[in-house]
């Protein structure tokens, strides 16, 4: 029975978050006309401009204080670490795979930056919250979990914008050309403009 309520307590929070993962993605279908692409232009420019940076630093002004700062100092380290192996790895990957070379740098930058997100801030609370959790009390839990999760995704955007962007920016740049445009070389020897996504 205690491994049932612990599946339960585990599991609500993740379904939680696939429930609004479906409703959106149903939204955002092409024939249900609610979010059209230029709505979900729009709705992606705030979330990454607006509120994912008030959500980080909201959090981080509920949990961060002078003593849990003293006592969460290894975030940092950690997720240094955490780019510079997923920075090996993603070379490896080059290596073994040989993408085109205008790609090289989204490979390498998405291995670096790959298990970062904004999904622990979410689950977090919602974990802690469950009755049955296995973490203790719901407030202390919240608190510190909270704190760790707002902390690693504050260092991940400082490591994100100074790290990860540059290396794809300069890898397209080394290639001839700009974020979005990449060239391409016919057989004949003429070069080909043509744009790719990124994502």
């Amino acid at each position: 029975m205690g491994i049932l309520n612990l599946f339960l307590a585990a599991s609500m929070p993740v379904l939680k978050v696939l429930l609004v993962t479906a409703v959106g993605s149903f939204l955002a279908l092409d024939h249900i006309k609610i979010l059209t692409e230029d709505a979900r232009k729009h709705l992606n420019t705030v979330v990454f401009y607006v509120c994912t940076p008030a959500l980080i630093f909201g959090t981080l002004a509920q949990t961060i204080t002078y003593d849990s700062m003293a006592t969460l100092w290894f975030m940092p380290i950690n997720v240094f670490i955490t780019f510079i192996i997923g920075s090996l790895l993603g070379w490896l990957v080059n290596l073994i795979t040989r993408p085109p070379p205008h790609l090289r740098g989204l490979v390498l930058g998405c291995c670096a930056a790959g298990n970062l997100g904004n999904i622990l801030i979410i689950i977090v609370p919602a974990v802690c919250k469950e009755k049955g959790s296995p973490f203790g009390d719901p407030d202390v839990c919240s608190t510190y979990g909270l704190a760790y999760a707002s902390l690693s995704m504050a260092m991940g955007a400082i490591f994100l914008w100074g790290y990860v962007y540059n290396v794809i920016r300069l890898s397209l740049e080394v290639n001839g050309s700009s974020v979005g445009e990449c060239i391409s070389i016919t057989s004949t020897g003429e070069q080909e403009s043509f744009t790719e996504p990124l994502l």
